[in-house]
Formats: structure tokens, C-alpha cells, sequence
């Protein structure tokens, strides 16, 4: 970022100025940050080779920024991928399964129950899901996103980046008018007035302005397209939903069947033990089907959600990206017009 990759740009505008003198001159007003502004005399379509210099500028410069954003999403993101294991243990935990289970189970219920109530619209099945996932997208977003995205880390990565587009900008500028000041002096009222105020404006604050309020929403949201990467982790819930069913529809037919077979052998004392094993076998094979879900589950989860932050990673950057073309497209589309000092 040091040594300009195009350093003789302006230095061949002026020699082109010069040795065009005695052909038909424009007369340029050119105004600078400093407050001056001064008239000189150029050869006709100097202002049109400026304006098309300082946009080739500008496109070096945006793709500077936009390697810039990508790297400062990737890094900024890093940790978020480093705990994505630990929420597929979250997620694939045997205790915790049951516990978000019964918390899924009871949204859905209590939605589905106020809009039978009239309450509120009648949702479908996709509604219902949506509804259900969010204390999954709950966990991810504390557990994965946060220790990565709070206290306005994104922001400030932003700001460094604006900072240095603006360095860049200005070495662009700082070039350009010591190029027009070197050109010769016109005694006459300028029709064209260079505005270099008005192109000189920060971009960081545009860069700034473009930030998501909250970068984490953007990334659930990312998630929730891609794939339904936060209904895949109810996956591992559906064992504990269809298990709450099944006991409830059967009353607890393993759980019965022991205490009866206890109680048939050894009477109340046996009904004890029959009751402990036929929950300790209904766990037991919860466990088992917990573990196979897992096992065929688990990674495929896992690389989902890391689609998302890597989707995510990709719209953040983009996002400032078009911030930073933006703002200096309107740099550049108020550069010049008809008017003279004023």
C-alpha cells in the first residue's frame, strides 16, 4: 500500500496537457480540500481523462477493500467455526437432547393451541417447524456466534478497513492535484469546476453505515436458508419427541410391563424393581437410538453449519463491498460540472 501501482498516470496527463497547449483549450475551476481554488487552462477533454483516471483508481481501490472485508469476515469469524464442535455435542448430548426436546415439544404445543383458541392464524407445517426451531437457533447463536461477534468486533475491523481505503483514496487525490495545479494559468472564467472537496469525502462512515446492526441475526438467517441447517438439529430430537409420544400413548409400555412382571414375581417389592428396569431399558435403548442418530447425523450437521458462517462470511464482505463501490461511484459522479470558482 505503500508505492502507487500506477505512479505515472498523472505525470503522463500533464505532459499530455503541455504539449497539447496550442490546440483548443477547456478552462478548468479546480477546487481543492484546502479551501483553494484556482483556474487553468487545459486541452479539451482533460476533465474527462481525469474523471476516467480516478475511476480506474477507484476500481484497484474497491478490490483492495473487498480482499480486505473478505480476510476481516474470515478471521472475525475464525472462533465461530472453532465451536461448532462443541454445539454438536450440545446438540447430539444424550441429557441435553430431552431437555430441548420437551422445550421444542412445548412451543410447537403452545402455538398450535393458541391458534385453535383464536388466538392467532392457524400456522402450516412450515410455520409450526420455524416455530420449534428457535430455541435451537437460540443455543447457536450463544453458544457459537456470540463469544465471536459481540461487543461490535465486526465494527471495528469495518473501521479499520475504511481507514485504509481512505489512506488510499487520499494518496489518489494528493496525486491528482498536484497533476491539474501544475497545469498553466487561465485568465479567463472557467466552465468546468473540478470539485476535489467533494470527491476527497471519507468513506469510512458510508463503510460504517453499512454494517448490520447485528451481524449475528444475518448469520442465523444464513443458516435458516441454507439447507435448514437449524432444523437438521432437531434431528436429534426426534427420538425424544417420538419417546414423550409413544409413553404418553402407551403409558410407558416398558415401564408397565416391568412393574407388572415384577409384581407377578415378587408382589410390591417387585413392582419396585420391575418399574426401575423398565425404565432403565427405555433409556437404555434411547440412548442407543441417540447414539446411531448421531453417528449417521452428526457430521453432515456440523458441515451445514458451517456453510452457514461461511455463507455469512461471504454476504458480510459483500455487503461492505457494495457500501465502499457505492461511495465512490458518488465520489466520482461529483467531480465535475459546469460552474467556475466560487
Amino acid at each position: 500500500m505503500g508505492q502507487h501501482r500506477f505512479p505515472s498516470r498523472y505525470g503522463a496527463l500533464l505532459l499530455l496537457a503541455l504539449a497539447a497547449m496550442p490546440a483548443r483549450a477547456e478552462m478548468l475551476a479546480v477546487a481543492t480540500p484546502d479551501g483553494s481554488c484556482t483556474l487553468h487552462a487545459a486541452p479539451d477533454g482533460t476533465a474527462q481523462q481525469l474523471a476516467d483516471r480516478l475511476a480506474t483508481e477507484a476500481e484497484a481501490i474497491r478490490g483492495m477493500g473487498a480482499r480486505l472485508l473478505a480476510d476481516a469476515a474470515a478471521m472475525r469469524l475464525a472462533p465461530a467455526r472453532e465451536h461448532v464442535p462443541r454445539f454438536g455435542d450440545w446438540a447430539y448430548g444424550w441429557v441435553q437432547s430431552y431437555v430441548t426436546s420437551y422445550r421444542v415439544l412445548a412451543r410447537g404445543a403452545v402455538g398450535l393451541a393458541d391458534a385453535l383458541a383464536g388466538r392467532g392464524e392457524i400456522p402450516d407445517a412450515a410455520a409450526i417447524a420455524e416455530e420449534m426451531a428457535a430455541p435451537i437457533r437460540l443455543e447457536f447463536r450463544n453458544r457459537v456466534l456470540a463469544p465471536a461477534l459481540e461487543n461490535g468486533g465486526f465494527a471495528a475491523d469495518l473501521s479499520h478497513v475504511g481507514a485504509v481505503v481512505d489512506a488510499e483514496w487520499a494518496a489518489v487525490l494528493a496525486r491528482a492535484i498536484r497533476a491539474l495545479r501544475a497545469l498553466p494559468p487561465a485568465p479567463g472564467p472557467a466552465s468546468i469546476l473540478i470539485d476535489l472537496p467533494a470527491v476527497a469525502q471519507p468513506l469510512a462512515p458510508a463503510l460504517l453505515a453499512a454494517t448490520p446492526d447485528d451481524p449475528m441475526a444475518v448469520i442465523a438467517e444464513e443458516g435458516s436458508d441454507s439447507s435448514m441447517v437449524f432444523m437438521r438439529s432437531l434431528r436429534p430430537m426426534a427420538a425424544r419427541l417420538g419417546a414423550v409420544v409413544v409413553r404418553v400413548s402407551e403409558a410407558g409400555s416398558l415401564v408397565a410391563t416391568g412393574g407388572a412382571f415384577g409384581y407377578a414375581l415378587a408382589g410390591l417389592p417387585g413392582t419396585v424393581v420391575g418399574l426401575a428396569g423398565g425404565i432403565g431399558a427405555s433409556w437404555g435403548i434411547d440412548w442407543l437410538f441417540n447414539k446411531l442418530d448421531a453417528t449417521l447425523n452428526r457430521a453432515a450437521f456440523e458441515a451445514q453449519a458451517l456453510d452457514a458462517i461461511g455463507n455469512a462470511e461471504r454476504r458480510l464482505a459483500a455487503e461492505a463491498d457494495k457500501a465502499v463501490a457505492a461511495a465512490l461511484q458518488a465520489r466520482l459522479d461529483a467531480l465535475a460540472r459546469r460552474a467556475t470558482c466560487p
